[in-house]
């Protein structure tokens, strides 16, 4: 019989997390159907989580890049935790909530709610949980079956496991940074592009949900440890096993392919590029067709992939010199038709305009309660099972009263003791208690 419901309805997941490795994981699992409580500290402001400050001043603002500075309109707001772009990517269909775990009331009120939830994922330092009284173990006298997904950068253990850093520095231990650029370029010169992050999101998720399959089977919970670099190291592998058994290490090769013709070429406008690949014999003769069989491509060093790798600096100036004279688009589409794989070079705006984005609804708006519409990328999959979760963005502390009276299940006292004590609130608190 097949299911008419999502397959994690009915699993609660507690978001104890920061940044995006973590979020990302109980996004997908939000979407596969589970309920996903996140808990904020709200004296606690956890920054490149929902901004790299509480309250960015205007001069900070004019300092920040699209990372740091990414609220709708470039306008904070009077609540920028709820309006920060590196929040609201991954927040969708989330229950927020605010606790102060640092406060034995705010600790049982945790566990209370460990009791009843299915799976908790945290990417914090390895010594968080253990400070806060609420490790694996304690977890588990609460808990026996839940899941818990831990991604330490380095590990539990291991002689680089307390140290710390960001997705720049692990990036570079995992040695991608060393493959990336261009080869007459130092690594300095290389920007980061944060991939361990997505990359431990989709892993992170797919283990939770072998552990509930094994959970189903036993009974038991599970302590799952996903280390980040060594899953980014997986991205490199061939890379390792040549080395391995070569000895000789990767180099970084620009937009350049050992076994392909291939770069990334000027079209007519400003900052407009386009990319081409020649696989091999029959992609270069179409290439040279559409150029119009110009008298320079007879060359008979350019009759074997092998003579056009060597003579590559010399063709790519002849590519630049025919593409720079043509629209992107119409470099793009003309290759593509002879069966050559080419593809313009995108920013945000031109994904926002492509035709084949809108008609597969690669973009979705979503509401936010405090940084209004826009629209956002869309799941990463389809099936022909029901519709995943795509629910509105919610706000800091906006579910306290569902999550602790309704999950926890505090009463009316209980509760109001629970403000009294510091647990509640809609934002970040300064000292004395007032708003950030």
């Amino acid at each position: 019989m097949i299911m008419a419901h999502l397959p994690l309805q009915g699993v609660r997941v507690i978001d104890f997390t920061v940044v995006w490795s973590g979020p990302s994981v109980t996004m997908y699992l939000g979407d596969l159907g589970a309920e996903v409580i996140r808990m904020d500290n709200p004296w606690v402001f956890p920054s490149s989580t929902r901004g790299l400050v509480a309250r960015p001043s205007p001069q900070l603002m004019a300092m920040m890049g699209i990372l740091g500075g990414a609220y709708p309109d470039r306008d904070p707001g009077e609540r920028p935790w709820d309006r920060a772009a590196m929040f609201n990517m991954h927040a969708r269909g989330k229950k927020l909530a605010t606790l102060d775990l640092r406060k034995e009331s705010g600790r049982e009120h945790f566990l209370s709610l460990v009791e009843k939830s299915d799976v908790l994922v945290e990417n914090n330092n390895i010594t968080v949980l253990e400070h806060l009284g609420i490790d694996p173990e304690t977890l588990h006298k609460r808990n026996p079956k839940l899941v818990i997904l831990r991604l330490p950068p380095l590990g539990q253990d291991g002689p680089y496991s307390t140290y710390l850093g960001l997705g720049a520095h692990f990036e570079a231990l995992a040695g991608v940074t060393a493959v990336r650029g261009y080869a007459d370029s130092a690594p300095a010169t290389t920007t980061s592009v944060f991939q361990m992050d997505p990359a431990a999101g989709a892993t992170g998720a797919f283990a939770v949900l072998a552990a509930l399959r094994r959970r189903a089977q036993t009974g038991k919970g599970e302590v799952i440890e996903l280390p980040q670099v060594e899953n980014e190291m997986l991205h490199l592998g061939e890379m390792y096993l040549d080395a391995a058994s070569t000895g000789n290490p990767s180099a970084p090769m620009g937009n350049r392919d050992r076994n392909y013709l291939q770069g990334a070429y000027p079209a007519a406008g400003e900052d407009k590029w386009v990319s081409i690949t020649i696989r091999g014999d029959a992609d270069w003769a179409e290439l040279i067709a559409e150029m119009g069989n110009p008298a320079w491509a007879a060359n008979d060093r350019f009759t074997t992939q092998a003579g056009r790798l060597a003579a590559q600096d010399e063709i790519d100036e002849q590519i630049r010199t025919w593409t720079s004279g043509r629209s992107r688009e119409d470099t793009f589409h003309a290759l593509q038709a002879r069966g050559v794989p080419a593809g313009p070079l995108y920013n945000e705006e031109d994904v926002f305009n492509d035709p084949h984005v809108a008609a597969r609804g690669m973009l979705r708006e979503i509401e936010s309660a405090h940084a209004g519409t826009y629209k956002y990328p869309a799941h990463h999959w389809h099936w022909t099972g029901p519709d995943l979760k795509w629910e509105p963005i919610s706000g800091m502390g906006l579910d306290n009263e569902y999550v602790y009276k309704e999950v926890i299940g505090l009463t009316d006292a209980e509760y109001q003791q629970a403000i009294a004590d510091g647990h509640i609130a809609e934002g970040y608190l300064n000292p004395d208690g007032t708003y950030a």
